[in-house]
């Protein structure tokens, strides 16, 4: 029973939000609710430009940071001054509510009943403007897709029109592209931005590190977490005896809830030990943190000769550098002589710096970035 529920779930979240066709005979393509025709939407506080912004992609959350974005922020207060109806409703929320973006602070709840006349009227005015003109709009907030009355739209399919969806009777949800929740968007700058990929995850299974600066590179392929244990990854809003033994393990006060405090401490363990800085107790995290809880490693039974050996053999023609995740850094660390708390495959900036000792002491340009020469320096 549990895995049919699993699978009813995903089914359900994927036509929530087109990735997936509806089924026969669903109803798709109309609005969720009669629409103006002429609509009076919302006026930009800037000139805007004859060029509009790329479409909005769809950009699924990766990251655990709530915290409410400046897009949905200034879109909240122009809605509700231009309307003057409906709840401020919420931006961000915690992490264990599913793909929604609200968990990254880049969705927006306006809370406007479609029972009630004067909110559902309002309501019709602001998804008409938006959708309108093959989603013109949309794209010059960086919108990615809107629900309402159980049906969605969204800029990255826009001649599907509205698929069907389920809830937000007493809201319009909004979720936004990075580009969008930044602010980067014309009708806000008075330029059309750039796609902005946002964080990106190193390990699968686990979130990706917050950034607070615009990404014009695509993230790569996540690799496969390098150590399985035996706890569950626990993040912001978790609660249970998982997240009182992180708690301790952390030293901060006991309360059983994944809050503010216990994500504060996350970060700065992952900090001290080269993870990225998911402020989520991932793997990788529970890898180092909880020695006794690694069921498994990828890596194993090298000393820091050994590794130092394999390394110029199998990586001499490869190149490492800040930022990466994968077995060959485990390797490096290995050979490198890092604490074994530290050994977890990512290249952050105790690698970074080990390496650079290395590079210093040999002579090499100490730029942090691992080679042949650098293989040929450890020992």
């Amino acid at each position: 029973m549990r895995k049919v529920w699993i699978v009813a779930v995903a089914l359900a979240l994927a036509l929530a939000l087109g990735l997936t066709a509806a089924p026969a005979g669903a109803a798709a393509g109309k609005p969720p609710i009669p629409l103006p025709s002429a609509p009076t939407g919302l006026a930009s506080p800037v000139a805007l430009p004859q060029v509009v912004d790329p479409v909005p992609a769809y950009q699924p959350q990766v990251s655990c940071h709530p915290g409410d974005m400046i897009g949905p922020i200034m879109l909240r207060d122009l809605v509700l001054a231009t309307y003057g109806i409906g709840g401020r409703g919420n931006i961000s929320r915690g992490c264990t509510e599913g793909v929604s973006e609200h968990s990254e602070g880049r969705a927006w709840d306006w809370a406007v009943n479609v029972k009630n006349p004067a909110e559902q009227a309002a309501a019709a005015d602001f998804i008409a403007w938006l959708t309108r003109d093959d989603g013109l709009n949309a794209r010059r907030l960086g919108v990615m897709y809107v629900i309402y009355n159980k049906k969605i739209w969204g800029a990255y399919n826009t001649r599907a029109g509205w698929r069907t969806s389920y809830a937000h009777t007493d809201h319009v949800h909004i979720s936004f592209s990075w580009n969008g929740a930044r602010g980067n968007t014309s009708f806000w700058t008075g330029t059309a931005g750039t796609t902005d990929h946002g964080p990106c995850a190193r390990f699968k299974g686990s979130y990706a590190a917050p950034t607070s600066a615009p990404r014009a590179a695509r993230c790569g392929a996540p690799t496969t977490a390098l150590v399985k244990t035996s706890r569950p990854n626990r993040q912001y809003g978790s609660t249970g005896g998982t997240v009182a033994r992180l708690q301790t393990l952390l030293g901060v006060p006991v309360t059983r809830r994944f809050d503010t405090a216990t994500q504060a401490a996350v970060r700065s363990y992952q900090r001290a030990h080269d993870l990225p800085v998911t402020g989520a107790a991932d793997q990788p995290t529970w890898a180092s943190l909880d020695r006794s809880s690694i069921k498994k490693r990828t890596v194993r039974g090298f000393t820091a000769w050994k590794a130092a050996n394999h390394g110029r053999k199998h990586y001499s023609r490869n190149t490492l550098s800040q930022g990466r995740a994968a077995k060959a850094v485990v390797i490096l660390q290995t050979a490198l002589g890092m604490r074994v708390a530290d050994r977890n495959g990512y290249f952050g900036p105790l690698t970074q710096a080990a390496v650079m000792k290395v590079q210093a002491k040999a002579g090499l340009v100490p730029d942090g970035v691992v080679r042949a020469e650098e293989w040929q320096a450890i020992r």
